[in-house]
């Protein structure tokens, strides 16, 4: 490709510097005097022409070219660069970019990639024509054609012969049940049965629906039919479309909740549902429905991003270049934007579907507008941007990296080092990575919506499983799984504060509860009791606080006392608990009205903090007690030198209405006096530390 001097040419700052943020709006007549000594301005400008025919010439004067390059929040990898075009007013005073340009209108411009396994950051070979443009596949048209589905197969395939850490970790595990597929070509039914030696399976993870009447699920009464035959036409839509993927892959077997586990024994499913960790960590496979929200609805068609009017082939004419040197582009329209906190998928909607999307080590996603490849080494999409997060900042959309973190027995998976950033901490030693992944999880999952009040921790009890084997040992025996909560960090995880939302944030549904669960009770110092988005802003320090924050005047536990719904399983669900802790308690004053939306407590000594109820909507109550107990304080020391804190956490709580002598928690504030005079926080000035038993 011939160059020209900087001067000359508007594109000369993108070849010089590769982490040039863009290009800042040039003239387009700046691409048109360099045109035919720069192949890269002849693309750009033949580009134009075909989605803005005579744009160019009209606008030759006038018109702008500004470049883009979006980020994805916490990823270094670059998001497909964005085109825009406008037109400077040539009677514009001033800066002419400081105001909106005139009739401008934006697109994308990528290359095409001849191979369906590729990383996602963009080209470093300097001799490629576009060299700075991302790359994409020309997204499938139909995701149930037979190109969507050899796509898939090679995705499968390339991670199967080159991916160790991504085989399934236990090559003799069963699963009590599965569905075999039937004959490829759909000649025999499928039908229900139970493996007695290891075989390969893939699994469904998908939504329900509300309308599940008529679906057809297993129960007591059917079972034995379901070992003969399941009539293909009389299952759920979603399912019929999950079988057609596993016999285009050929995958023999599929497990499906709702047909392999038995819906009307609840022993049985507590069961099965406490075996969940290990289906889907040794599936082979788990195909992720993200869209549509219904089982009742096929997932496989027409896709969004594969119609016509969203991408265009284009090739552009350069006959002066090297014969190997590729030319085939894609053009979008549009600009692209990551996605928000309220346009998740309706699968990242749902809390069972948390382990879902991280236990498995390969997923299959289809979401109606593009198929998105994830495993543990890589995240492929067709449409060629990184997959933006989904959900709230300091968790990830990308759940191969956080399995990657939290797995064991992963020497072999190396993901780019962009997709492990969003785990890093300033300061953060390695016993601790995995406390700090499982708040991030329980972060995510509170965002999600429940069928079932009491679900709230059995649907999260198989990550508990996962993270439970990262976690470090204690004279030989692994860390004790608290409601949601893990005893070695205690004093971090009941730090635990509710999220502020918005008036137009989406909440989720924490479920209905059954008539044969009302003596069920979370305790109160589980973040699973609130049913609300939570949050863990402690950890703030660990990541910016310029010292390493150490930990001082933390509560003690004297006793933990859960009641597990199955006994036998040490991270079960829980329908009753209590803990007792040793630490300053302190008699307080609630400040509390409904019009105000901070709330306050105050010490004896007048002195008012602001706290985060975990029901803002409570209203002070003058014939109740209220108390601040402490749980930690963090302080940062220079050279033995006190530099940073204190920072001092507590929760607020009052007498249980339920159990005489204990206290239930009401909220939890925070003392940041890292800028005011390093004092202490005055609620537990001369207070000594008591045992108090909380429920």
């Amino acid at each position: 490709m011939s160059s020209s001097s900087a001067s000359e040419c508007p594109l000369s700052p993108l070849r010089e510097n590769r982490n040039y943020s863009g290009l800042y709006y040039r003239p387009i007549s700046a691409f048109v005097e360099n045109a035919s000594i720069c192949a890269d301005c002849s693309i750009l400008l033949q580009a134009i022409e075909v989605i803005k025919p005579g744009w160019v010439r009209e606008n030759y004067k006038h018109g702008l070219v500004n470049m883009e390059r979006e980020r994805a929040d916490g990823s270094f990898n670059l998001v497909v660069p964005t085109m825009t075009l406008g037109i400077w007013p040539p009677k514009e005073l001033g800066d002419p970019f400081s105001k909106e340009l005139q009739h401008s209108f934006s697109f994308h411009l990528l290359r095409l990639s001849t191979s369906p396994v590729y990383e996602s950051f963009n080209s470093r070979t300097v001799r490629f024509v576009g060299q700075d443009l991302s790359q994409s596949l020309e997204v499938s048209k139909d995701s149930g054609s037979s190109a969507a589905f050899n796509r898939a197969r090679q995705w499968l395939s390339h991670c199967v012969q080159h991916d160790q850490a991504c085989q399934p970790p236990d090559t003799e595990f069963m699963p009590r049940r599965l569905v075999n597929v039937g004959s490829w070509d759909g000649s025999r039914e499928p039908f229900l049965f139970e493996p007695t030696t290891p075989v390969i399976y893939a699994c469904l993870s998908y939504c329900w629906g509300i309308d599940i009447d008529r679906v057809m699920k297993t129960t007591t009464d059917n079972i034995h039919s379901h070992y003969q035959r399941l009539e293909l036409a009389q299952l759920p839509a979603a399912i019929q479309d999950a079988i057609a993927v596993c016999r285009a892959l050929k995958i023999p077997n599929l497990w499906v909740d709702s047909l392999c586990i038995i819906q009307d024994d609840k022993v049985a499913w507590l069961h099965d549902a406490s075996t969940m960790h290990d289906v889907y960590h040794n599936s082979h496979l788990t195909i992720a429905v993200m869209e549509p929200n219904s089982c009742k609805l096929r997932f496989l068609g027409k896709q969004q991003f594969g119609d016509h009017s969203w991408q265009r082939l284009f090739c552009p004419t350069l006959p002066d270049l090297p014969e190997d040197t590729s030319t085939e582009l894609l053009m979008r329209p549009g600009k692209f934007k990551p996605r928000s906190d309220t346009e998740r998928s309706s699968l990242d909607k749902r809390g069972w579907c948390l382990q879902e999307s991280l236990l498995p080590n390969r997923r299959l996603c289809y979401d109606g507008k593009e198929m998105i490849w994830e495993c543990l080494c890589r995240q492929v999409c067709e449409c060629g941007h990184v997959v933006e997060p989904q959900i709230p900042r300091n968790t990830s959309k990308d759940y191969g990296k956080l399995g990657t973190t939290l797995k064991t027995h992963l020497p072999e998976a190396e993901p780019p080092f962009d997709r492990m950033n969003g785990f890093l901490f300033r300061h953060c030693s390695p016993p601790m990575i995995p406390y700090f992944g499982w708040r991030d999880l329980a972060t995510d999952y509170s965002h999600r919506s429940l069928s079932k009040r009491y679900d709230a921790l059995r649907a999260i009890s198989a990550l508990a499983k996962m993270v439970q084997k990262r976690l470090p040992e204690k004279d030989g025996l692994s860390d004790e799984y608290v409601a949601g909560l893990w005893k070695g960090e205690l004093h971090f995880d009941l730090s635990w504060e509710v999220k502020p939302v918005d008036a137009h944030d989406v909440r989720p549904s924490t479920g209905l509860e059954d008539d044969n669960e009302t003596s069920y009770r979370i305790p109160s110092w589980s973040w699973a009791s609130v049913g609300k988005p939570i949050t863990y802003s402690f950890t703030d320090a660990f990541r910016i606080w310029k010292y390493e924050p150490e930990v001082i005047d933390r509560c003690q536990i004297k006793v933990i006392d859960c009641k597990r719904e199955v006994p036998e399983d040490p991270t079960s669900a829980v329908i009753g608990g209590s803990l007792v802790l040793q630490g300053a308690f302190a008699p307080v004053k609630l400040v509390n009205e409904n019009e105000r939306k901070v709330a306050y407590v105050q010490s004896p000594g007048a002195q008012t903090l602001p706290i985060s109820l975990d029901s803002p909507a409570l209203v002070a109550n003058g014939d109740d007690q209220y108390y601040c107990f402490k749980l930690f304080t963090l302080v940062g020391y220079n050279y033995g030198q006190f530099a940073m804190g204190p920072e001092t956490r507590f929760l607020v709580l009052k007498r249980s209405t339920y159990k005489e002598g204990a206290f239930e928690r009401i909220g939890t504030g925070v003392w940041d006096d890292n800028f005011g005079g390093k004092r202490p926080c005055p609620l537990f000035v001369d207070v000594e530390p008591v045992a108090v038993e909380m429920v």
